[in-house]
């Protein structure tokens, strides 16, 4: 038998005149089926770019309303280009040149148009902003992995007998990366959440480059420096940079408005920063586009154990040291507190703990973003003498929920624009309700608006677990509407309170005394809650109205509807171009 001839495999070679995209991908990369994972992985690489580049919108416009619109626009984008990828003119590499200056240039283009956010809105301006930036972005990328997969698997003999074998070649990469990409976002698997902890994750600017100027760099193209200055201004030299001397850039721009940066950093929670009003004279935490607090510059003169609040909500949550408990021993205010305990879900600037801590409670905090910590330690005077625990209250309370139990405890976990529907669910209360003492309180804060159904059903929720409760607004109602019904533009957005007791029979407030107040004037006038509210208007009909936690996704659209006139709310009380410059 004569011998097999030796097929000599052919070497490519790199020329220095020649980009990775000018070489036959299948000699260079391998078979076609590596070339075709290539195609899908630099796809959902670009998908998890685009979703970085979304939460620079979340400082704007919420976390909520900036994500409105991401997903459907991305499937739109993939959808788009997956049917129509063989009447687009231009080869893979081509389009992957155009693919690298969009990586570099929209963050550019994202930033320039938070200037108009006031004008726009929560529920526009994200659309917009998506529609030039991440639709695009997606819709380049999703052209070049169809094509490029189409050279891969043409000759391919299997798919021979299949109907409409193009249209399957051209869809398959956005089906499979569109699975992969809903996966991350349920399952919150992304680079986000990989970089947390680390450099990276102090900056979602950084972080975008960190993906972006790779992917740009495996195709260069002739108009990539077009792209690269005004990427190297907005990294380096504008507000939104991650270096510490931007904060000069950034001061200069908020003094014109009567504000000021002490810090910033971004974090676990979002873009957390500590603001100085140099015209009325307070400081408020920020956490992307919403106050977690607020305190008042100390006057001259004027002597007070801390510092006088700016929102009275606050001061009224600590009222649950007022209410009379049904074995009063009969001893002093100040005696009790000693002996009492105290966990604090949710810090913020500290206002209602320190107070706790000032009366000589034994207090325990309950903080998810180790920077909120930090900020309120080190710019609100947070006193050191309390039990600090950082850690998602959820795993907390699951796991201490028969270990010990407290006299009092105080849930205010609003942030973000949005309350977190996974801390008022029935399981969460009940874990909560088991770790209270049983002539204990528990002071639950709602912010949102009492009009739509996420409040009633929230509130309904938390009268399930605690049937015990009142309820008192933070400031009077709205006089009712002249119409019969309520119109769907009228809003009631405020912070409501529920003072609960594990236990049956009626509870009352005792009158404060001057210790109460520890010296301010806001404790004088708001720690007492004056504007009761009748709990029966907030019971639903039956078990479909309690949020559980395999059903929190019922509360979606309701939810976004109250993020969205949050997001108004805050617009007045800030002005446009302090939210726009972080």
């Amino acid at each position: 038998m004569a011998p097999r001839p030796i097929k000599k495999r052919s070497r490519t070679t790199l020329s220095p005149k020649r980009s990775l995209n000018d070489i036959d991908m299948e000699s260079y990369v391998g078979p076609s089926a590596i070339g075709a994972l290539w195609a899908f992985s630099h796809l959902c690489l670009v998908l998890e770019t685009s979703s970085i580049l979304n939460t620079l919108l979340y400082p704007v416009y919420g976390s909520l309303p900036a994500s409105r619109y991401h997903q459907p626009l991305i499937l739109t984008a993939l959808l788009v280009s997956g049917a129509t990828y063989r009447g687009w003119r231009g080869s893979s590499t081509a389009w992957s040149q155009w693919l690298s200056v969009l990586l570099l240039s929209l963050p550019t283009i994202q930033l320039y148009l938070f200037r108009y956010s006031g004008q726009l809105g929560a529920s526009t301006g994200p659309l917009v902003s998506g529609l030039v930036t991440s639709f695009p972005l997606t819709l380049v990328a999703s052209l070049v992995a169809s094509k490029r997969l189409a050279r891969r698997i043409d000759e391919w003999t299997v798919l021979d007998g299949l109907r409409y074998k193009e249209v399957w070649i051209g869809m398959m990469p956005q089906i499979i990366t569109a699975s992969v990409s809903l996966v991350a976002h349920t399952t919150n698997i992304s680079a986000r959440s990989f970089f947390t902890g680390t450099f990276f994750a102090r900056s979602r600017l950084r972080t975008y480059y960190l993906l972006a100027v790779p992917q740009s760099l495996i195709s260069p193209s002739r108009y990539l420096l077009l792209a690269a200055l005004p990427m190297l201004h907005t990294f380096f030299f504008s507000v939104y940079s991650p270096f510490p001397y931007s904060n000069t850039h950034l001061n200069s721009t908020l003094h014109h408005h009567g504000y000021s940066l002490i810090a910033r950093q971004e974090s676990y929670t979002g873009y957390i920063s500590v603001l100085d009003n140099n015209k009325d004279g307070f400081r408020v935490m920020r956490c992307d586009h919403s106050l977690l607090g607020g305190e008042w510059f100390p006057q001259p003169g004027y002597e007070s154990q801390l510092r006088e609040p700016v929102y009275a909500i606050f001061v009224m949550l600590e009222a649950v040291r007022l209410v009379q408990s049904v074995h009063d021993p009969g001893t002093k205010p100040e005696v009790q507190d000693r002996l009492k305990s105290a966990l604090v879900i949710g810090l913020g600037i500290g206002t209602t703990p320190s107070a706790l801590i000032a009366h000589g409670i034994d207090t325990t905090i309950i903080e998810i973003d180790p920077t909120v910590h930090d900020f309120a330690a080190r710019y609100f005077n947070l006193p050191s003498n309390h039990t600090s625990i950082i850690d998602d209250a959820i795993v907390f309370v699951d796991r201490n929920k028969h270990q010990k139990r407290y006299d009092y405890i105080i849930h205010d976990v609003f942030t973000g624009g949005a309350e977190p529907i996974e801390l008022f669910t029935v399981e969460f209360l009940t874990g909560l309700k088991e770790m209270l003492s049983a002539d204990g309180v528990i002071a639950i804060n709602y912010a949102g608006d009492l009009h739509l159904p996420t409040a009633h059903t929230i509130i309904h929720t938390i009268l399930t677990v605690f049937p015990h409760c009142r309820l008192f607004r933070e400031s009077p109602a709205p006089p009712p509407s002249p119409s019969s019904t309520t119109s769907p533009l009228e809003t009631d957005f405020t912070n409501l309170v529920l003072f609960c007791r594990p236990s049956a029979g009626a509870f009352v407030f005792r009158s404060p005394r001057k210790a109460d107040f520890l010296g301010t004037q806001a404790r004088k006038h708001h720690l007492l809650p004056r504007y009761e509210v009748d709990a029966a208007g907030f019971l639903g009909k039956g078990d479909a109205d309690v949020v559980r936690k395999n059903n929190t996704h019922i509360m979606k659209a309701s939810q976004m509807r109250g993020a969205v006139g949050h997001w108004a709310v805050m617009r007045t009380v800030v002005p446009d171009a302090v939210w726009e410059n972080w």
